[in-house]
């Protein structure tokens, strides 16, 4: 995919609403397209990654393991969404899993070279930093939520 493609699809991401174009082209410059077919692991609880993702087409769980409970679905995610924020910061380890519901494509990001982009250009950076803040303090309210399903006194033990 050519660079210009991947600005057409940073620009109409959820994620990259309202960015500055200057900063969507410098985002273009450090990005790919890959797809994943339907049931793909696109990572692993733990595993340690130098790619962050947004999602351009189809559905991807967050799941992880709860003791005495197995796999557990935490959230969906589709099409605008960030995936894998968790390799922005020490120590770069993944969460959450990542499994695709069904084929799906996404724009790869190398987190080393965003972080250097963020750290040269400030506005990007900040830009940046409060959208995946914005996504981290969603994704803990929806995990809470999630364990109290799991383990409210409803629950079955």
């Amino acid at each position: 995919m050519t660079l210009e493609t991947v600005l057409l699809a940073l620009q109409s991401m959820e994620f990259t609403q309202g960015m500055k174009q200057e900063h969507l082209e410098k985002l273009a410059t450090i990005a790919t397209h890959v797809t994943f077919s339907e049931g793909a692991t696109i990572f692993r609880e733990g595993d340690a990654s130098e790619l962050v993702y947004l999602i351009e087409e189809g559905q991807v769980s967050l799941v992880t393991q709860v003791p005495g409970h197995g796999q557990v679905t935490i959230l969906t995610l589709g099409p605008g969404q960030l995936l894998g924020w968790s390799s922005l910061f020490p120590p770069q380890r993944k969460t959450a899993g990542a499994q695709t519901l069904e084929p799906t494509r996404v724009i790869a990001i190398n987190a080393t070279q965003l972080r250097e982009l963020c750290q040269t250009d400030h506005s990007l950076g900040n830009s940046i930093m409060w959208r995946v803040a914005e996504i981290i303090s969603d994704r803990l309210r929806a995990a809470r939520a999630q364990l109290l399903d799991i383990f409210g006194p409803t629950s079955k033990r």
